[in-house]
């Protein structure tokens, strides 16, 4: 299944992927993108599995959410796609 993102999402993932290249060695940005592919490629594999998130605003917007270490990723479930709407760090969000 093909794993689209939000502008929003896609500019949240891209900043944090330059932050954590500015505080780290270099090529620490890459690797960190995939671990985080590999455990959405992992972790998305059986969709219907997911439950909706707890947070009363996703849930309301039927979104399902999956945490990456300290990252909230808010994911809609489509018949050909699966469209990443957010990608938070966890101390933004209240279950």
């Amino acid at each position: 299944m093909q794993i689209k993102y939000t502008l929003d999402a896609f500019a949240s993932l891209t900043s944090l992927l330059n932050f954590i290249e500015s505080k780290n060695t270099q090529g620490a940005a890459l690797r960190w993108l995939e671990r985080y592919e590999a455990f959405l490629l992992k972790t998305l594999v059986n969709v219907k599995r997911l439950t909706l998130c707890k947070n009363p605003v996703f849930k309301k917007l039927q979104l399902h959410c999956i945490y990456f270490n300290d990252w909230l990723i808010a994911v809609s479930v489509h018949d050909d796609f699966i469209l990443v709407e957010a990608l938070l760090h966890k101390s933004r969000i209240r279950d």
